[in-house]
């Protein structure tokens, strides 16, 4: 969910962006979006994820001052509120639960508003987590439960003492859109499986897919038509298949199941929904999207979007895609991961050849 920034090319979206701004909040002049200038030296470093911390970091001083900083979670939230109800649906709530990408936690307060402070059968406390890698959206807000906050990377968790101290002691371990910025998701989902205890359960949204397929479409046919060429102003989506050719950021047919079960998880369960959120024009998009520190952090992207490529971008949006009444909608699509990790009392299946009906006595 990011697009490739510059200086200028936020400058053209806040001059053209249309008058009624739904769910975004004006634009600053300062504070743009860090560049890479280096590529991956590796396989699973994809992303720049110094450049990430301080882009979420600056949108939330941004939106601070200007007294705005909560008007952009709405995709967050809408995350947040769907990834709660697959929490309820737990036949025992779980009682030690770690959210991971966190952001200000908005899927903590959720869980904290629907499962309540106390355990399940016990006297005790429940208690609650965040890990997020900045440090100024992990203190954000307060919520209305105690809660321990950690500040370190998803993809390196097992790196700080507290984390790693909470090996095999976690009932539950939630994310809502916080692992698509985790180049080695399978080494943060190993991670995320030793965290928890036997039985344990690991809960996830990922934004991938077709997330932002209007606004890829749109910058690709633009950039190919006045440049002749396509840049990587779209960071790789994770679909329902889940992984991607690092080399080429081209998505590889290996589906999700396969993905949480290399990373040792049993039971997986997997779904896609779409959340479809309208603009007035693609600039409101652009400028939502940075304010959500979402800004394109792939490593050895380019460093500017030109002003003829953006303005052919939006009419080539607005051709595609444009509604009736004018507004230029945005998908969000998110995948949604359930994942155990094994224990004695899961269910097991049974020794190949043991059945003792014929399935074809049945089918008669």
């Amino acid at each position: 969910m990011s697009i490739s920034t510059s200086r200028g090319a936020w400058r053209l979206a806040r001059q053209l962006r249309a008058p009624g701004r739904r769910l975004s909040v004006p634009v600053s002049r300062s504070n743009y979006a860090t560049v890479s200038s280096s590529p991956s030296t590796s396989p699973y470093e994809v992303f720049d994820e110094t450049s990430k911390t301080r882009q979420r970091d600056r949108a939330v001083i941004r939106l601070n001052e200007e007294g705005s900083s909560s008007l952009i979670d709405y995709v967050r939230e809408e995350l947040a509120e769907r990834l709660a109800d697959r929490v309820e649906d737990l036949r025992t709530p779980p009682n030690r639960i770690v959210e991971i990408g966190s952001h200000a936690g908005q899927l903590t307060r959720v869980l904290q508003e629907v499962l309540g402070p106390d355990t399940a059968f016990t006297d005790e406390k429940r208690e609650w987590w965040m890990v997020e890698q900045s440090r100024e959206a992990l203190y954000r807000d307060e919520l209305p439960l105690p809660t321990k906050r950690i500040q370190t990377l998803p993809s390196n968790l097992l790196a700080d003492p507290t984390m790693d101290a909470l090996r095999d002691k976690v009932d539950a371990v939630v994310s809502a859109s916080g692992l698509h910025w985790v180049g080695d998701i399978v080494g943060c989902l190993t991670q995320i499986k030793h965290l928890l205890k036997p039985d344990g359960v690991f809960i996830g949204a990922v934004l991938g897919g077709d997330t932002l397929f209007e606004l890829r479409t749109s910058l690709q046919l633009a950039e190919q038509e006045r440049h002749g060429g396509l840049a990587n102003r779209v960071s790789p989506m994770i679909s329902r298949v889940l992984f991607w050719d690092l080399a080429s950021l081209i998505v590889d047919p290996t589906d999700a199941p396969s993905l949480l079960n290399r990373a040792g998880f049993t039971l997986t369960t997997v779904d896609v929904e779409d959340i479809t959120i309208n603009y007035p024009s693609m600039w409101e998009l652009i400028a939502d999207l940075r304010d959500m520190g979402e800004s394109n952090a792939i490593l050895g992207r380019k460093a500017m979007i030109s002003r003829d490529v953006l303005i052919a971008a939006e009419s080539i949006y607005r051709e595609l895609y444009s509604k009736e009444e004018g507004s230029v909608p945005a998908t969000f699509q998110a995948v949604f991961m359930i994942g155990w990790r094994p224990g004695p009392n899961q269910p097991q299946a049974l020794e190949r050849g043991s059945a003792d009906t014929n399935l074809k006595s049945i089918l008669e």
